[in-house]
């Protein structure tokens, strides 16, 4: 997996940052379950706000796309799916404050507050499901990786799927629709840069790890 973002760029006078993100299936695991997702984000450099997101999956076979116009004065997403040729445009009501499921990092890493007891909260939304990742940070821990150790926050967070029900010109009405659809450890580096350090994720088949193995901080 690797995720790079990019610098300030404008359209129509609108600033904004592009992060792109991959995932793909290497060695045995590619021989019993193949992957080969894409992800472009664009995010307003101020706010780290979700502009815009584009997802494509390809997942043992099972192909299909998200484009995301996100409208979070309106409590809107405009949706457009394709799946097996076919191509479905629908909206969705979602809270003013939801980000896809790469920018809700970004937000994390520059939050004001960071010490063992603060509460993260996050809505997420990328064309199939709204989801509310909250959590906590629970202490400090040091994390060995492959370019070396980190002094770290440990995070333990949780994702409920919600179903959301418009209202008009207000927040839409949210209710629980599966709680504790997955639950992960997240470690990000204690200094000012909060990096992503370590992601346990408990799964059906297990608990998935992912880990720094390569980095490249942009210049100032």
């Amino acid at each position: 997996m690797g995720v790079r973002a990019g610098d300030v760029k404008y359209k129509k006078g609108q600033p904004y940052v592009a992060i792109a993100g991959t995932a793909q299936s290497t060695g045995f695991f590619d021989t019993i379950y193949t992957v080969n997702d894409k992800a472009h984000t664009f995010v307003h450099p101020d706010t780290y706000r979700p502009l815009r997101s584009e997802k494509y999956f390809d997942e043992n076979g099972d192909v299909r796309s998200y484009k995301v116009d996100f409208s979070p004065d309106a409590y809107r997403a405009r949706v457009e799916k394709n799946k097996d040729t076919r191509t479905r445009t629908f909206s969705a009501a979602i809270p003013g404050q939801t980000h896809d499921m790469i920018s809700w990092f970004y937000e994390l890493r520059t939050m004001p507050v960071f010490e063992t007891g603060t509460d993260v909260s996050f809505y997420v939304y990328d064309g199939w499901k709204l989801s509310h990742i909250h959590g906590k940070v629970v202490g400090k821990e040091d994390v060995l990786t492959p370019v070396g150790w980190f002094k770290a926050w440990r995070i333990e967070m949780q994702r409920d799927v919600m179903n959301s029900r418009s209202q008009r010109n207000k927040e839409p009405i949210l209710k629980v629709r599966d709680k504790a659809q997955s639950k992960a450890t997240l470690w990000v580096s204690r200094d000012q840069n909060r990096l992503p350090i370590k992601l346990a994720v408990d799964t059906p088949l297990g608990q998935g790890e992912a880990i720094l193995i390569k980095l490249k901080l942009s210049k100032p």
